[in-house]
């Protein structure tokens, strides 16, 4: 299926789309931080109610949302591991033929440049936009000795604004309520799975592993999707390309 927009000519979006989805993001899937998270030396001289890290599980959470397609596979790939969040059968069939029986990998798709670590944009912008609202501060923790080649952890330390925020956005804006019914569904089925878990599930398929640094990274065949749903389910998947 072919996007409405060649990829080369989608334009750029507003900051505060981005801003939106992401904060949207990071509200369910950070958690609250312990004894070891408040001893970091990038805590925040801040009221912070919750974090994510690292960086890149930001990234692959956020391509799961702009990729229906691959989520889509990726839940039938749940249920094949035997991963608990996906071992009703009846339930995983009937969210992957919402996913695409309303041409969702076409009409949804938003798409994702690959870079040295697979899916990944510039959040400068982005966190520019959230720390001057005091919404989400950003701290990056140094790893290993001083001098160190490792890079440093990024922290995502959301406060009780960006709380408020992310349900004033849910309960006002009719976009940031599909955004959220589809994170809460990928929480609901990947909740639970550690961040490279996440991005080794994304690794395994080759359009996304052998993209060429800096191209759009290409979106999955319905029938490669089709394929995997019969062989794992043993039955059809149904017609879907009306």
């Amino acid at each position: 299926m072919t996007p409405l927009l060649p990829l080369t000519a989608l334009p750029d979006r507003p900051v505060e789309v981005d801003a939106a989805r992401l904060l949207l993001v990071v509200n369910r899937f950070a958690t609250t931080p312990d004894d070891t998270i408040h001893q970091l030396r990038c805590w925040p001289a801040r009221v912070v109610s919750r974090y994510l890290t690292p960086e890149y599980y930001l990234q692959k959470l956020d391509f799961l949302v702009r990729y229906p397609a691959y989520l889509a596979y990726e839940l039938v790939e749940l249920h094949r591991l035997g991963v608990l969040s996906a071992l009703d059968a009846t339930a995983v069939q009937a969210d992957v033929r919402t996913l695409l029986g309303d041409r969702e990998p076409e009409l949804r798709t938003d798409p994702f440049r690959r870079f040295w670590r697979g899916a990944y944009e510039s959040l400068d912008r982005v966190e520019a936009w959230w720390h001057a609202r005091g919404l989400v501060f950003v701290g990056h923790e140094r790893r290993g000795a001083e001098g160190s080649p490792v890079r440093p952890q990024k922290y995502f330390f959301l406060t009780p604004e960006g709380e408020r925020i992310a349900i004033s956005l849910v309960a006002k804006v009719g976009h940031a309520r599909w955004y959220e019914d589809r994170i809460s569904l990928i929480h609901r089925y990947f909740g639970a799975l550690r961040p490279a878990e996440v991005k080794s599930l994304q690794y395994s398929h080759p359009p996304y592993r052998e993209a060429q640094l800096n191209e759009f990274i290409p979106d999955l065949a319905i029938e490669e999707i089709e394929r995997n749903f019969a062989e794992t389910f043993g039955c059809r998947l149904g017609a879907l390309h009306g």
